[in-house]
């Protein structure tokens, strides 16, 4: 199942299937936090001054890298006629930048994004960031099971389930160095600390300071 982030749809373009116009870009997400799911979504259409047009998810044939598909530009509705939307609209929970906390009181951090499939737009992963310095790692949102304006509520014992994203960063560096093996294109650990250390005592011995020392202290010093 491929999964896409909320953040990728903002500013993406709708396009409809049945002439090939542009309706939009996606503006702000409603989010159905009891089912967990993207109920619909704005956007910014040229013309519409009095009435916020949304589009509701059901009615999203595809999310492309690019764009996303609906069938005919009747899938953009008045938000005013879709009362459950106006509510999520009006009274909306936060879920981005909202403070995760367990049961048991642990805070996690603060949802920094999520993941989405883009079929039905169900969301199955937080991506929760505790802090500046630290990546975000992913809680699984069948975790939660409260959603409050000031923070998501999480199954005790949570945070064992974090999972860090997969990629290049994830490589066991310091465990590798630390054995003297060989990194992928680097070579031998201690090769490249020998050539760092004679290239660094090379450059030391072409400072002016240095050869000052080795031909000895200035005639006026000894008087």
């Amino acid at each position: 199942m491929m999964f896409y982030t909320s953040k990728k749809l903002i500013g993406m373009p709708v396009v409809s299937l049945a002439d090939g116009h542009q309706l939009g870009r996606i503006k702000r997400l409603l989010i159905d936090q009891q089912k967990m799911a993207i109920a619909a979504f704005t956007i910014d259409r040229k013309g519409w001054f009095k009435e916020q047009p949304v589009i509701p998810y059901n009615h999203v044939k595809s999310v492309g890298n690019h764009a996303v598909t609906v069938d005919q530009a009747g899938a953009v509705v008045k938000l005013s006629s879709q009362p459950e939307l106006e509510t999520l609209a009006k009274h909306p929970l936060p879920l981005l930048g909202t403070r995760v906390i367990t049961e048991e009181g642990s805070v996690l951090g603060s949802v920094d994004d999520f993941r989405f499939d883009p079929q039905d737009g169900k969301i199955y992963y937080l991506d929760v960031k505790s802090g500046l310095l630290h990546g975000s790692r992913s809680l699984d949102a069948a975790q939660i099971i409260t959603c409050g304006r000031d923070a998501l509520i999480a199954r005790a014992g949570a945070e064992e389930t974090l999972q860090k994203p997969g990629g290049l960063l994830n490589v066991k560096w310091p465990r590798t160095i630390a054995a003297g093996k060989t990194l992928p294109g680097a070579g031998d650990i201690s090769g490249i600390t020998r050539r760092a250390g004679t290239a660094l005592n090379r450059y030391w011995q072409r400072l002016p300071f240095s050869k000052k020392k080795d031909e000895g202290s200035p005639p006026d010093a000894e008087s």
